[in-house]
């Protein structure tokens, strides 16, 4: 017991955020002093709820500082939102304009445009229901299709 505690708190050192405070999570709420000790607690406590307060310290709940992926959905479900048919239409043929405008706002650069092109083409039909025009639909659907392609992970989420 004495042995995870005294790792517990060698590595709660190093959990200190640039701000000078030891993160965030729902560690806060067990405490919110900021020492060694509840560092330590706070790592504790989120590990032990691990991995579902990821998503939460992801959206910026908890004391978290939202995550760059949701701060940028707003922009992608606005272009989406306004620009839905043209990025259909884009998407169907794997090339375009719009389709590449939505790629770089999701984060995809370079040659991993073309990756991304690719991806929304062999994907349309998951992408575009043809019952319901849905922006909202169209960029969960976006995300789902970067997180399952590796590269597209590794490079459009680079933070």
């Amino acid at each position: 017991m004495k042995l995870i505690l005294l790792l517990v708190t060698i590595f709660s050192v190093n959990t200190y955020a640039a701000d000078g405070s030891s993160g965030c999570g729902p560690g806060w709420f067990v405490s919110k002093k900021n020492s060694l000790l509840s560092s330590a607690l706070r790592a504790t406590t989120n590990a032990v709820l691990f991995p579902s307060v990821t998503l939460g310290m992801t959206l910026g709940t908890s004391n978290c500082t939202k995550h760059s992926i949701v701060k940028n959905e707003v922009e992608d479900l606005k272009f989406a939102t306004e620009n839905y048919f043209e990025i259909a239409a884009d998407a169907s043929k794997g090339n375009g304009a719009f389709l590449t405008a939505y790629g770089e706002l999701m984060g995809c650069h370079g040659e991993n445009t073309k990756i991304f092109k690719n991806r929304m083409q062999e994907n349309f039909n998951q992408l575009f229901d043809k019952q319901n025009i849905d922006p909202t639909s169209l960029v969960k659907e976006t995300y789902k299709v970067i997180i399952k392609d590796p590269v597209l992970f590794q490079s459009c989420f680079a933070v």
